[in-house]
């Protein structure tokens, strides 16, 4: 029987947000094959809303060694910055919402070099450019300790600077139809409906709101625009709240309360198995979730992504799949992109070179972590780094700041 390795993969698993969680299962399935265990790893310990979710240890444990580890992976998600992440109630608690987020890519980086382990980014994103003294002193010296580098999009690695040979990767949630089969979710879409009184038959028109996106006022007008939709074109919307985290429930529920036509409420799943066998049994997607599109797209469901100016993951994913034209910036927009691909065949909607890509890559990160001794010294001029900085900012003192604060490193390390 193969040894199995254990890879500790940090993110934000301890959030209730479908894409997110999605991540290490779908590490855990891909990388089991090369004989490794995947253990998440997050700024808390907490455990979600969704049941099947896998649990996950605290980046503080992580730092101090009490969850060893053969590697460390960065990501996926919308992670590599070091903005405030006390905007979702997991990271309200003291210094959370301040480390939560840096935590997982230089707390990572931290880890893996003490414990002089090979460390690899599984695509994550980079939502906009390091001002140029966090850059110099923390993102830099992070990804030089890397042994492998890849972002799911052209924008992040932009970002990320032109320095760093970062590798392209479409997000990792795009092959999970190959860890959930279409099939295998259909108990859990079979329950589902039985349990909101919907026919199993009905052709489903999954919606999701992000409340965040959209003013209070204008939900009416959103709900008069859906049953008119629904009416046209024979579907049954399916609200469903795909980030609980981040108040989709709230919106789900206002939508529906402005609905005049038959509808699913999904506001409070009961599992990611749920959300996906909703998304992959719709004849249609339409929402503000970018793993909401990217799940639909991955079981052929064709979709449209209502998308905030700024927000380029959107359209580095369905640039990914040759869909530009499902990126909208408005619901009326959205709703008329629909109307079209609820009418037009659509086909196989994730080409084979994005599985082709995926496939690779997790080959490319097996062979990385499976190389103790490649990064030695790539770590050590990182722990190095960090050494320095705390001395040039304070002597002594300075290399207490850099030292885990709650367990994790402070942002304010050498900035």
């Amino acid at each position: 029987m193969m040894d199995r390795q254990v890879v500790a993969l940090c993110g934000t698993f301890d959030v209730a947000n479908f894409g997110d969680l999605m991540f290490p299962i779908v590490a855990a399935a891909r990388l089991e094959p090369f004989g490794w265990n995947v253990l998440p790893v997050s700024p808390t310990n907490g455990a979600t809303s969704f049941a099947d979710a896998m649990p996950t240890r605290s980046m503080s444990e992580l730092l101090r060694g009490e969850c060893p580890s053969d590697a460390v992976m960065i990501g996926g998600g919308e992670i590599i910055h070091a903005w405030r992440g006390d905007f979702l109630r997991e990271y309200q608690s003291g210094d959370l919402g301040e480390l939560a987020y840096m935590s997982l890519w230089y707390g990572a980086s931290l880890a893996a070099s003490v414990a002089d382990v090979p460390l690899a980014w599984n695509t994550p994103g980079v939502p906009a450019p390091f001002e140029r003294p966090l850059r110099r002193e923390a993102l830099d010296p992070a990804v030089a300790a890397a042994d492998y580098v890849s972002v799911r999009d052209a924008t992040s690695r932009i970002f990320l600077g032109r320095s760093h040979a970062a590798t392209v990767v479409p997000d990792t949630v795009a092959g999970i139809a190959s860890v959930w089969p279409k099939p295998g979710l259909e108990p859990a879409f079979r329950a589902l409906v039985q349990r909101a009184g919907i026919a199993a038959d009905a052709r489903l028109m999954a919606v999701h709101l992000r409340p965040e996106r959209i003013e209070p006022g204008m939900i009416p007008e959103l709900g008069a625009r859906l049953s008119g939709f629904a009416e046209t074109h024979g579907v049954t919307p399916a609200l469903v709240a795909i980030g609980p985290s981040l108040n989709d429930g709230e919106g789900a529920r206002a939508l529906a309360a402005c609905l005049t036509v038959d509808h699913l409420v999904l506001d409070a799943p009961q599992s990611l198995r749920e959300v996906a066998a909703l998304l992959a049994h719709a004849a249609l997607y339409v929402g503000n979730s970018m793993h909401g599109y990217v799940t639909a797209a991955a079981y052929d469901v064709p979709g449209v992504i209502v998308a905030r100016s700024g927000f380029r993951k959107y359209q580095g994913f369905a640039g990914h799949i040759g869909r530009d034209e499902d990126v909208a910036r408005s619901w009326e927009r959205a709703l008329l992109r629909a109307a079209v691909l609820a009418t037009e065949p659509q086909g196989q909607l994730i080409p084979a070179g994005v599985h082709e890509a995926l496939e690779r890559h997790w080959a490319q990160i097996a062979r990385i972590i499976a190389d103790r001794e490649a990064g030695t010294a790539r770590r050590a001029a990182f722990l190095r780094h960090v050494l320095a900085g705390g001395l040039r900012h304070g002597g002594l003192a300075g290399i207490a700041r850099t030292l885990p604060m709650a367990g994790m490193p402070s942002p304010k390390l050498s900035v």
